[in-house]
């Protein structure tokens, strides 16, 4: 009877449980304004960050989660929560042969053109997309990523999707705000 719920019901306890122990791979990158950024270290300077992950199946896909992210941004900008006061990074996670790089990055940068800060996103270049999901237990699907992580770069957890009121909820609770 529950065979069919199965799926679902592992991805959402994977969603709603805390990760332990898991943490994105160290990347040499660029921002978006062009200097060079190590991620994730450099993001997490100052303490606990949001990070706004964006690591699509499709071009397409890609660019829908960019949305719900910069969605999340605002949303963020607008609301009371103490969230708003932590460092917001972008980080779309793409795997692309090296001679576009600057062309994605560039295109990229455009798009964030009077949303996000020059040295608060970066086009992260990876060679494995499947292996960056594993290390960070963030499932690749079609939902954006808003994540929680810690200074020492471990992933307090994350949620998907564009933001609804739950989901800052639960963000607040990730990053210690909420019990």
């Amino acid at each position: 009877m529950l065979k069919p719920y199965l799926p679902v019901l592992l991805v959402l306890l994977a969603v709603l449980s805390p990760i332990q122990g898991a943490s994105f791979p160290s990347t040499e990158a660029k921002t978006i304004g062009g200097n060079d950024f190590q991620f994730p270290t450099d993001a997490l300077k100052n303490g606990v960050a949001l990070f706004a992950i964006a690591m699509g199946t499709s071009r397409e896909n890609g660019e829908v989660q960019q949305q719900q992210l910069l969605a999340w941004q605002e949303y963020l900008d607008a609301t009371d929560s103490p969230l708003r006061e932590f460092p917001l990074y972008h980080f779309p996670i793409i795997e692309a042969p090296g001679f576009i790089h600057g062309v994605i990055r560039r295109g990229i940068a455009k798009s964030y053109e009077g949303s996000v800060l020059p040295d608060r996103a970066a086009v992260i270049f990876i060679k494995d997309t499947k292996r960056f999901s594993q290390q960070s237990s963030i499932p690749i699907d079609d939902a954006a990523t808003m994540t929680v992580v810690r200074p020492d770069g471990t992933i307090s957890g994350f949620v998907k999707g564009a933001p609804t009121r739950q989901s800052l909820s639960r963000l607040e609770h990730l990053a210690g705000i909420r019990p």
